[in-house]
């Protein structure tokens, strides 16, 4: 859930919300798409469980 505040401008929060209809409009046109994000991120999908049971607490 994204809660804007009242610092964000006019602009921020109408690209914001061009976004997600891009994003609403890819998941009808091509869902597996979806499933391979995040397309940018230095990983793909961090293994959440492991990271749970395998703390790294030290760089």
């Amino acid at each position: 859930m994204v809660e804007p505040t009242e610092t964000e401008s006019r602009a921020d929060l109408d690209a914001f919300a061009d976004a997600l209809l891009q994003i609403a409009e890819e998941a009808k046109t091509n869902p597996e798409l979806l499933h391979e994000a995040p397309h940018n991120a230095p990983i793909s999908r961090p293994d959440e469980v492991r990271a749970a049971r395998e703390p790294k607490l030290k760089a």
